[in-house]
């Protein structure tokens, strides 16, 4: 590709970014990975036999979610894209990609939990990038450039209530106001801002950061009244609201919401309002040999909910589990029961969690959990849910019975998701205490609740410039260079105490510090990718070469290899051999030369 073509780098959607996972060998001794391979061609150039063929053109493509540090961000933030722009001194460029998806740059840059960081492919030299340090100057530096981009639609003459004024609560209200949508956040303390105003220490999160964060959102539409509690989703909807979010975090209420359970009421699941005056054993089938049921769990966490697992456990099933919406013992369940109940073994699952009831050719087989961002119903009443990936669990059973009550699946109560239009996020779902997190469920319920008044949902922008041809330009090889060491600084807290505290990294660092990306997003356009395994002389050189873990090891290259090893060995030996009988004929011919003339000179 000419160089002056780099201003025209075409975009791959996340959706569209290859997903091909590939084995070669009869043994599966190599995996290869699409997201990841750049088609950079390193492996093929490194390979002595030539067993490696990258099919592919000059052409440059940038793909969104797909290098590791985008894939790690619960939001999804153009890591690698604002990095480069660091790399080159253009903070104000940098902030403007930021913030494309997330409303609380500067923030982030002091808090993040930094998930892109454990997910940076640098780590396998010298370590990660700085990358949440590289954020803060990037914040800091911010001029605004973001605003002569930022696109808001007209009016929709629809209004939106967002209940709570934390980093949840507030991204919701900042992607609803872009859409068009008239947003009323309501906060029953005095302050706006949430956890990141009360729970947050100073030297961590200064005060000013948030509140200037907090006012660009303000200046865009958000109306935010403190002080102002609400009790009731459904009075929000008789003022005159056409859909709500709760976004009311774990302050003031004591508890999570209630999460729904989907198929609790289909077919195949025991009502266990009806089971306790019966004869349990009988129904649950525990102690027929035939047809045992090993496994009971049971949907609900009040006062039934233990007595049947209580009952079950001890009439012999032998595991009993809880999913519960509610806390142990919240409410309708006595100590007593929750204590007996936990002494007979029966497992009490989080009531943070996600569950779901999950079906086989028309049979219950069991119930699985996983921890989700957000959940709500549109306009049909179907339930969405955003999840957290790689928190999936199944539970199997036998049996599953539901002692939800009459309310059945979905929570019923004055501030839950009781109606369609209403959406949960944050800390209020799922406890995870992330900031980064909530922008996510943020984020997810603005596009929810702009479908359910009608729109697309759409909330992509493009608020920085094009980036250089320089900054385009795919690396060849790693230099060395360490990571930039971010200064801290020991100050006195309220109990007398000394606390790091984290400093802005000054432009030298941060600049050397973002040069040494790897650039995961940028791709050669790929059309195939092989590996001769029978040509394959294991000798790993493909696997140093590869700076992104494209191709790997895979679970019968050890043994391949190490039987490579022995017969190269062998082979080796081999053609030592007959090396070995020439060097010891020659010499034992020179010995009898030498031999022979000491006899001469002997006899002279």
């Amino acid at each position: 590709m000419a160089k002056n073509d780099r201003k025209n780098v075409p975009v791959v959607p996340a959706e569209a970014v290859g997903r091909r996972l590939k084995n070669f060998g009869a043994n599966e001794e190599f995996k290869w990975s699409e997201v990841k391979c750049t088609a950079c061609a390193r492996c093929s150039r490194a390979c002595p036999v030539e067993a490696i063929t990258v099919s592919r053109t000059d052409t440059l493509k940038k793909r969104l979610r797909a290098a590791p540090c985008s894939q790690a961000c619960p939001a999804g933030l153009d890591v690698s894209r604002y990095v480069r722009f660091i790399a080159e001194g253009k903070y104000d460029e940098a902030a403007a990609v930021i913030r494309e998806r997330a409303p609380f740059p500067y923030v982030l840059g002091h808090i993040c939990k930094r998930p892109c960081e454990s997910r940076c492919q640098r780590d396998e030299y010298e370590g990660s990038l700085q990358i949440r340090a590289l954020k803060r100057i990037a914040a800091e530096n911010d001029k605004g450039l973001w605003r002569k981009n930022l696109k808001i639609a007209p009016p929709t003459g629809k209004q939106a209530a967002v209940i709570g004024s934390g980093p949840a609560g507030l991204s919701a209200a900042y992607f609803l106001t872009l859409l068009g949508h008239k947003v009323t956040v309501f906060e029953a303390l005095p302050d706006k801002g949430g956890k990141m105003l009360s729970s947050i220490p100073e030297y961590q999160l200064p005060k000013t950061v948030m509140r200037q964060e907090i006012e660009i959102i303000e200046s865009l539409g958000v109306d935010i009244r403190t002080g102002s509690r609400v009790d009731s989703v459904e009075n929000l909807f008789k003022q005159g609201f056409d859909t709500a979010v709760l976004a009311i975090g774990v302050l003031g209420w004591g508890k999570s919401l209630k999460l729904p359970i989907p198929g609790s009421g289909d077919e195949g699941v025991i009502d266990g309002e009806g089971i306790m005056d019966a004869d349990l054993p009988q129904i649950l089938e525990i102690g027929r040999p035939a047809k045992l049921a090993r496994r009971i769990n049971i949907l609900g966490g009040g006062s039934l909910a233990f007595r049947i697992a209580l009952a079950a456990a001890r009439a012999g099933a032998k595991e009993v589990h809880i999913f519960g919406q509610e806390h142990i013992g919240d409410r309708e369940a006595d100590s007593w029961e929750v204590d007996e109940a936990l002494a007979e073994g029966v497992v009490v699952h989080s009531s943070s969690l996600f569950y779901r009831v999950t079906s086989e050719n028309g049979k219950v087989t069991g119930v699985t959990g996983q921890k989700i961002r957000a959940f709500g119903y549109d306009r049909d009443g179907q339930l969405h849910w955003d999840p957290l990936p790689g928190t999936e669990e199944h539970y199997p059973a036998d049996k599953v019975i539901s002692a939800l009550g009459k309310t059945g699946d979905r929570p019923a109560g004055d501030l839950e998701v009781c109606r369609n239009g209403v959406f949960a996020i944050g800390d209020a779902v799922n406890e995870q205490r992330s900031v980064i997190e909530s922008i996510a469920a943020g984020r997810w319920a603005a596009s929810m609740a702009d479908k359910y008044l009608g729109g697309d949902g759409n909330l992509d922008q493009s608020l920085a410039p094009p980036e250089s041809p320089r900054a385009l330009t795919p690396i060849r090889e790693v230099k060395r260079r360490q990571p930039s060491p971010v200064e801290v600084k020991h100050v006195r807290i309220a109990d007398g105490s000394l606390a790091a505290s984290e400093q802005t990294l000054t432009a030298g660092p941060a600049m050397a510090d973002a040069a040494r990306c790897l650039k995961c997003d940028l791709c050669y356009d790929l059309s195939d990718y092989q590996l001769d395994a029978r040509a394959c002389v294991f000798c790993g050189r493909c696997i140093e070469s590869c700076m992104w873990n494209a191709i790997v090891p895979g679970g019968g290259y050890a043994s391949t290899r190490k039987r490579a090893e022995e017969a190269e060995t062998k082979e080796q030996a081999a053609r030592r051999r007959p090396l070995a009988y020439v060097l010891t004929i020659l010499v034992a011919a020179g010995a009898v030369l030498i031999a022979a003339v000491v006899l001469l000179k002997a006899f002279e």
